[in-house]
């Protein structure tokens, strides 16, 4: 749940939005299993689940730029949402008072499951230890027995 969390803590920065404003949690998750290599680690499977964050007596003066900061964070760091075919998210605004706004976001995320090697970690699998993390990408610094065209 890293998208949840770090969207949530992205909301946080908005000016007027404190943390006892907020709740935010999973609902109706789903577990698939895929078991891809990954190179350095495995995607043993993927949660798909609908994130819902709740804010409390929001100043209605920002509630455009709630919605904004919302989608653009979207946009950076939920790029697979294209691919995976995921919904926009739903919002619900409700008035509180003559300044403050009542706002549940909900999106649906789905997140990859990747487990790394380590020999101290928790997790047993095919005669290896393993712990949750990044597989990471390797990138190319040169390239050998190629021609260049």
């Amino acid at each position: 749940m890293k998208k949840l969390s770090s969207l949530a803590a992205h909301l946080l920065t908005l000016p007027g939005v404190t943390r006892d404003q907020m709740e935010a949690f999973a609902d109706q998750g789903k577990l698939s299993l895929t078991g891809k290599d990954l190179g350095h680690g495995l995607e043993v499977g993927r949660f798909r689940y609908d994130a819902v964050i709740s804010i409390e007596r929001c100043p209605g003066s920002i509630a455009e730029l709630l919605l904004s900061f919302i989608v653009l964070w979207l946009a950076k760091y939920d790029v697979e949402r294209f691919e995976l075919d995921l919904p926009d998210p739903d919002v619900d605004v409700s008035l509180s008072d003559e300044q403050t706004v009542d706002v549940e976001i909900g999106v649906e995320f789905d997140e990859p499951l990747v487990i790394v090697p380590d020999p101290e970690g928790p997790l047993s699998y095919e005669g290896e230890q393993w712990r949750v993390g990044d597989a990471g990408i390797n990138v190319a610094e040169n390239l050998a027995g190629l021609e260049a065209v």
